[in-house]
């Protein structure tokens, strides 16, 4: 008879539940039956280590470690950290962003064992700005332009959403910032934040266009900003149904990040003639989305509610085709674009410093330890 592991079955019923999860669910990710999950929950058998390490990394989403722990841990809950969202929203999220939320809170606490609890900078961009009702956000905006030594002139000359998104990382990330990746599998999500005093973190759905999650970005920074979680809901009708305080977040989140990537003096500078071919030369030069570009037309009115929408859509719908004729991709660049440059660069570090075992290396990087060379020479090429 195999050896029980001495894991909290209370932990594990209590990891699945917050996740949102069903001990049928759960139970179909093995090809076993809902008994048998319960008969682990209750404690009259247990997981083997490998099928706890598949629960605990790939569905719950939590450290190995958390399971053995003597009482559930006491933490920060999606109803706590997204205060700015009311509260039938929190309790209404699917499965899958909850999932997404924990894996969140993992690169939290995977930052602060690599950082040895210290800060990633001295003071980050926190610290030093912040987002609230008196703020004049078009100052606000030009000082953080200002201290990420970034002029229009810069941006302009990136000329690719791709590489706007990359600088706008690697700016957020050398000031204290994470950005993490993952397809979402629920287009309803562009992405979130989780806040933190000493390790922030901003999660993108990588499954939107590059334009929309540069977007996201910064519509996070503007939560993060107000010290606080939040998230950006794909479909504007979603915050225009909140009240009140909740919807001013959103609204001034929203104001925020298109200030940071248009700035509407620069805008209102350039030649806005109402066509499609003039709405993607502006979408190309400031390297944003179209609808980024049709909604400041919008908001001047330069264009009505009909056009608006019409366009819109039919820009919807592009993407769609798009990303359908461009799904697939390479497994080990996709990872790296989801982890980022910063996160890999730390964890190799403290591997090669002898700091951490190619095991931790493993966890950290969510990588099998022998498809770590292979992930080793598509990271650095």
């Amino acid at each position: 008879m195999k050896e029980s592991l001495p894991i909290n079955k209370d932990i594990l019923k209590w990891a699945r539940s917050t996740i949102g999860l069903t001990a049928e669910e759960v139970a179909s990710r093995f090809s076993k039956t809902e008994d048998v999950i319960l008969e682990w929950e209750s404690g009259k058998s247990s997981p083997t280590y490998p099928q706890l390490e598949k629960l605990a990394y790939q569905i719950y989403k939590r450290p190995m470690a958390v399971f053995f722990f003597p009482d559930i841990p006491e933490e920060e809950s999606p109803q706590t950290e997204f205060r700015t969202l009311p509260d039938l929203i929190v309790e209404n999220f699917p499965s899958e962003l909850i999932k997404l939320y924990r894996k969140a809170k993992v690169f939290q606490l995977n930052l602060e064992e690599l950082f040895d609890g210290n800060k990633p900078v001295e003071a980050n961009l926190l610290d030093r700005y912040s987002l609230n009702s008196i703020n004049d956000i078009p100052e606000l905006v030009s000082n953080i332009r200002e201290y990420f030594d970034v002029s229009i002139e810069d941006q302009f000359s990136w000329q690719s959403v791709n590489v706007a998104f990359k600088q706008w990382r690697k700016f957020f990330e050398e000031n204290g910032i994470f950005v993490f990746k993952d397809a979402f599998h629920n287009d309803d999500y562009s992405g979130f934040c989780v806040y933190d005093e000493l390790y922030p973190v901003i999660y993108i759905n990588n499954s939107m266009p590059l334009s929309r999650q540069t977007f996201t970005l910064f519509h996070e920074l503007g939560h993060l900003l107000y010290h606080l979680g939040g998230i950006d809901f794909r479909d504007n009708s979603v915050t225009n149904s909140f009240e009140r305080q909740y919807k001013i977040y959103e609204i001034n989140c929203n104001k925020f990040a298109n200030e940071s990537l248009v700035p509407q003096k620069i805008l209102q500078a350039q030649e806005l003639i109402v066509s499609e071919e003039r709405i993607v030369e502006l979408a190309n030069l400031f390297s944003v989305s179209r609808e980024v570009i049709l909604r400041n037309y919008l908001d001047l009115g330069l264009v009505d509610a009909n056009y608006y929408r019409k366009m819109a859509d039919k820009w919807i719908a592009d993407a769609k085709i798009s990303r359908e004729e461009s799904e697939g991709g390479h497994y080990y660049y996709t990872h790296k674009a989801y982890l980022g440059d910063t996160y890999i660069n730390l964890a190799f570090k403290k591997y090669y410093q002898e700091k951490i075992t190619i095991e931790n290396l493993s966890d950290y990087l969510n990588i099998k330890v022998k498809n770590i060379s292979t992930f080793e020479y598509y990271a650095f090429g």
